[in-house]
């Protein structure tokens, strides 16, 4: 269920970053959890290179980051160049990255994805901030 690492014990296993296609892949994910429940569900449905699916998903995710940077302004939502810089993964293939995803988060389910990059405390301060409201 979790995974220690760092003195952190996080809700699903984060991505060991390793190289530049992994990096990417961690990034991807974590802006991947924040999409509906339904695109999450019908891209891991349509699966790795099925139309729809995860190299799909990574391309167009890649490229939204890459206007974003060219554009300076972050207008798409995807890559903010004053929190993340100015440079994206744009020279890596989307079929590498999506592989790396989908290697990594194979058996995931919905809530899963959600979690993705949290730890177990931050979880559980979220929850209890949102069972407040």
């Amino acid at each position: 269920m979790s995974n220690v690492s760092i003195g952190a014990e996080y809700c699903v296993p984060p991505m060991l970053v390793k190289s530049l296609a992994t990096q990417c892949a961690a990034q991807f994910i974590n802006g991947f959890r924040s999409n509906s429940d339904q695109h999450i569900k019908d891209v891991i449905q349509c699966g790795l290179r099925g139309s729809g699916g995860l190299v799909d998903e990574v391309e167009y995710w890649m490229d939204n980051c890459c206007e974003d940077a060219r554009e300076f302004d972050g207008g798409n939502g995807y890559w903010d160049v004053a929190v993340m810089g100015p440079w994206t993964y744009g020279d890596l293939a989307p079929k590498d990255v999506a592989a790396i995803v989908w290697k990594h988060a194979k058996g995931w389910k919905l809530q899963q994805y959600r979690e993705y990059g949290y730890t177990v405390g931050e979880r559980s301060n979220f929850n209890a901030a949102v069972a407040r409201v």
